[in-house]
C-alpha cells in the first residue's frame, strides 16, 4: 500500500493529473463551444454562469491548490537562500508553468532508495579506511584534510606516487599502456563516453580482457553521452562480458533531465594504477578533434594506497546502478606498495544530498582557496560560482594573495561564458587576475595554492557541479607532481591573456544576463 500511495503521489503523477485536467479542460471547451444552453448559461439556476465559467474556474482552483502547497514547501523545506529565492520568484511570477517546472526540477536530492543504495555500499567498505594518514603532517593545510575526513569514509594517504598530464597527448597512452597489462579487474566511469578513436582503443582492449577473464565494469552517464555514443552500447558490451551500465537513464518527460548526473571520472586498473581528473573518454580531449581550438585538460595517475578511494568511489556508483552491493572486500583488502615520493594524497567524492550532508566539492575547495598564503592558481572551463567561493576568491586577493583565474579563451558553451563576465569586474577590482587561455577551450578543473597543496578532479564552479552532480578529485600536498603542476600553469600564463581593468560587457549581454542572473542556481 506505501508503495502504491508513493507511486499515485509522487511527481509524475502530479504532472499527469495536472496535463489531463488541461486536456479535459480542453475537450469540454470544444464540446460546449455552441454552448450547453440556448441563452448560454447552465439553466436557469445559475443564468450567468457558462460551462465555460465552470471549468476554467475548477482548472484556476486546482494549480492555485498546487501553487500553494509548493510555494509552503519552498518557504519551510528549502534552506538555502540562492535555491529558495528563485523559486518563489517563479513562482509568483509564472504560477501555472513554475508548479510544472518545480515537480520536476525542485529536488535536487537523490531519492530516497538511492541513498539507502549508497549507505550500504559505504557501510561495507567503511571498514578499509581506518588508518589514514597524519593529517598533521600538512601543516598550515592540514584543515583541509580534516574537513574531508569528517564528512567521508575515505582517508588520507602517504607514501603513493602521482603522476600529473597536462593534456590528452600525454594520458592517453599510459591509459591505453595501463589498460593492456590488466590482470584482475578494470574499473571505467565517466560522463562522457564517445564514439571516436580514444573509445575504440580503448573498447577493443576491454573487449579483449574480459575475454581472458579479466572483470571489466564500465559506467557512463546516459544524457553525458547521448548523440555521441550509440544507444546499443550497453547491450553490446554486455555480450562480450563487460557489466556495462548507464546511470541515470535518459526519460524525457518523465524525470528530471539534468539532475544528478555521474560527471565522475575514474579509471583503475587491477591495484596498480588509479587515474582521475577532467577529462573524458572521447576524441576531442585527445585533440584528435579541434571542435574549440586547443582542448587543454589535465588527469593524475596514482600507484599506492589512495587507490583503494577510487576503488570506493566507484563501486559505490556500480552498485547504485546494478542494485546491489558488491563484494569490496575483494578489491579493497590489498596490501598496496609504498613508494618513496612524499606528500599527501585525499581522492575524494561529492554528491547530492541527503547521500552527502554537506556540500563537500565547494567546501573542500573553499579551504584550499582560503588557505593560500602567496599564490593561488584557479582553472575552471565554466565559472557560475556559489557566492560563499565568489567572496572566497575576492578575500584571498583582498589579503594579499597574487590569485590567477584561468578561463576558456573559446568557450564551448557562449552565453554560460557571458554570465561569467558578469563576475568580472568585482574580481578584478578586489585584484584578482582572470587569464584567458587564447589556444582554445580550457576543461581543466585544477587549482594549485602556494606550489603545495593542489587539486586535480572533476568539479566545475558552477552549482550543477557544485550541487547536483556525482564529482570526484584528489587533493595532493606536498608531492613532486605540484611542481608540475606549478609549470604547467606557468606555461599557461605565457599562452594567455589577462582581462583588463577597462573590461565591459555589451549593453545586450548586461540586459539579458541581469534577467539569467538570479535563477544561475537552477542552472
Amino acid at each position: 500500500m506505501k508503495k502504491f500511495l508513493r507511486k499515485l503521489f509522487n511527481r509524475t503523477m502530479l504532472v499527469i493529473f495536472i496535463l489531463v485536467i488541461q486536456l479535459a479542460a480542453i475537450i469540454g471547451l470544444l464540446y460546449v463551444s455552441g454552448e450547453f444552453a440556448p441563452d448560454g448559461s447552465l439553466g436557469t439556476r445559475f443564468p450567468n454562469l457558462t460551462w465555460i465559467s465552470v471549468v476554467a474556474a475548477l482548472i484556476i482552483f486546482i494549480l492555485l491548490i498546487l501553487q500553494i502547497i509548493i510555494f509552503f514547501r519552498v518557504i519551510f523545506k528549502q534552506t538555502d537562500a540562492e535555491f529558495k529565492i528563485p523559486w518563489i520568484i517563479i513562482l509568483l511570477v509564472l504560477p501555472v508553468i513554475g508548479t510544472i517546472f518545480y515537480l520536476f526540477f525542485g529536488k535536487k536530492n537523490l531519492r530516497g532508495k538511492h541513498a539507502r543504495l549508497l549507505r550500504a555500499s559505504d557501510g561495507v567498505g567503511a571498514l578499509y579506511f581506518k588508518n589514514g594518514a597524519d593529517t598533521k603532517k600538512a601543516g598550515d593545510f592540514h584543515k583541509t584534510f580534516d574537513y574531508l575526513n569528517n564528512n567521508s569514509i575515505l582517508c588520507a594517504h602517504e607514501n603513493n606516487r602521482i603522476t600529473y598530464y597536462k593534456n590528452g597527448e600525454t594520458y592517453f597512452p599510459e591509459l591505453i599502456k595501463e589498460l593492456k597489462e590488466a590482470k584482475e579487474f578494470i574499473f571505467i566511469e565517466f560522463f562522457i563516453i564517445g564514439d571516436g578513436e580514444e573509445w575504440g582503443q580503448v573498447r577493443q582492449i576491454l573487449v579483449e580482457k574480459a575475454s581472458q577473464g579479466v572483470d571489466v565494469r564500465v559506467i557512463f552517464d546516459d544524457l553525458g553521452s547521448v548523440g555521441v555514443l550509440k544507444g546499443s552500447e550497453v547491450k553490446n558490451l554486455r555480450k562480450a562480458g563487460i557489466k556495462a551500465y548507464k546511470y541515470n537513464t535518459f526519460k524525457p518527460i518523465i524525470t528530471g533531465i539534468y539532475n544528478n548526473r555521474d560527471h565522475r571520472k575514474i579509471a583503475v586498473i587491477d591495484h596498480r594504477s588509479g587515474f582521475t581528473g577532467g577529462m573524458n573518454l572521447a576524441d576531442e580531449y585527445a585533440n584528435i578533434d579541434s571542435p574549440f581550438g586547443y582542448w587543454k585538460d589535465t588527469m593524475i595517475k596514482i600507484e599506492g594506497s589512495a587507490i583503494n578511494n577510487l576503488i570506493q568511489l566507484f563501486l559505490t556508483n556500480f552498485d547504485l546502478c546494478s542494485k546491489h552491493t558488491s563484494d569490496h572486500a575483494k578489491f579493497l583488502n590489498y596490501e598496496y606498495p609504498k613508494f618513496k615520493d612524499s606528500g599527501i594524497v585525499y581522492p575524494f567524492g561529492h554528491g547530492p544530498s541527503p547521500y552527502f550532508k554537506e556540500r563537500v566539492g565547494e567546501e573542500t575547495l573553499t579551504n584550499i582557496i582560503e588557505a593560500a598564503q602567496d599564490t593561488l592558481y584557479i582553472s575552471t572551463p565554466y565559472f557560475i560560482p556559489s557566492e560563499s567561493l565568489l567572496y572566497a576568491i575576492r578575500r584571498a586577493a583582498l589579503n594579499g594573495v597574487k590569485v590567477y583565474l584561468f578561463l576558456p579563451g573559446i568557450p564551448d558553451k557562449k552565453f554560460v561564458y557571458h554570465v561569467a563576465e558578469t563576475y568580472f569586474k568585482t574580481l578584478i577590482s578586489a585584484g584578482v587576475h582572470i587569464m584567458s587561455y587564447r589556444p582554445g577551450f580550457n576543461h581543466m578543473k585544477t587549482v594549485l595554492a602556494d606550489g603545495k597543496l593542489a587539486f586535480v578532479g572533476t568539479i566545475n564552479m558552477d552549482y550543477r557541479s557544485l550541487v547536483h552532480h556525482f564529482e570526484c578529485g584528489a587533493v595532493i600536498y606536498n608531492s613532486p607532481c605540484c611542481k608540475d603542476i606549478e609549470a604547467d600553469f606557468n606555461e599557461m600564463m605565457i599562452q594567455s591573456e589577462e582581462i583588463p581593468q577597462s573590461f565591459t560587457m555589451s549593453r545586450f549581454f548586461v540586459f539579458l544576463c541581469a534577467i539569467v542572473k538570479p535563477f544561475v542556481a537552477l542552472l
